[in-house]
């Protein structure tokens, strides 16, 4: 509606103007008028200088509040890095003993979940059910590894982590032995057929 009523406008306005062409060219500015209202109102430019120093305050407080911070969170990172130094034999044998078994069993998870890819290669139900499997037991150690940061007794967590991938691995070793048994089932009936 509003459209219709600017357009209703726009046309008149316009019919107008054709209309009166003639009376709107007889009055012409004289030929100066532009130059002399260049030089007459020249552009004046004035700084609010309340305004530049609250800024300026701002920009050093902002950078002062930064250096600040940026020194204490250095300074808590080297008193985390000190602590952790300071921990005792027992602790660091029970990091080797983690990083070790993390080693192990990552390598021995990653040779059976090859074998299991390529057997259950044709069974995408299975694959997909023990990749949910899988990955919630790594939502879970993520869970202990947040709970190690935390210090939350070392050892039991570190004894925790390593049953997760033991749990891992026996789950991959059970479902392989599972397949090797179907394909072998498979293979003597087959077998039997071809006789």
């Amino acid at each position: 509606m509003t459209k219709k009523i600017e357009n209703m406008s726009r046309d008149k306005l316009e019919k107008f103007i054709i209309d009166n062409r003639d009376e709107f060219d007889e009055f012409k500015p004289a030929p100066g008028l532009f130059d002399g209202i260049e030089t007459r109102n020249p552009r004046i430019v004035s700084i609010n200088w309340n305004s530049v120093m609250w800024k300026a305050a701002a920009v050093v407080g902002i950078f002062i509040g930064s250096y600040f911070f940026h020194d204490w969170v250095d300074n808590s990172s080297e008193n985390v890095q000190v602590v952790a130094t300071d921990q005792t034999d027992e602790s660091s044998e029970i990091v080797k003993m983690l990083i070790e078994a993390e080693a192990f069993y990552t390598a021995q998870i990653d040779t059976r979940k090859e074998e299991f890819y390529l057997l259950a290669s044709d069974q995408p139900d299975v694959k997909d059910e023990i990749d949910y499997e899988l990955v919630e037991l790594d939502a879970v150690y993520a869970e202990l590894k947040q709970d190690l940061k935390d210090n939350a007794d070392n050892k039991e967590v570190i004894e925790a982590m390593i049953q997760n991938y033991r749990i891992k691995l026996d789950i991959l070793e059970s479902v392989l032995t599972q397949l090797h048994k179907a394909k072998n089932v498979e293979k003597e009936n087959n077998y039997e057929v071809e006789l």
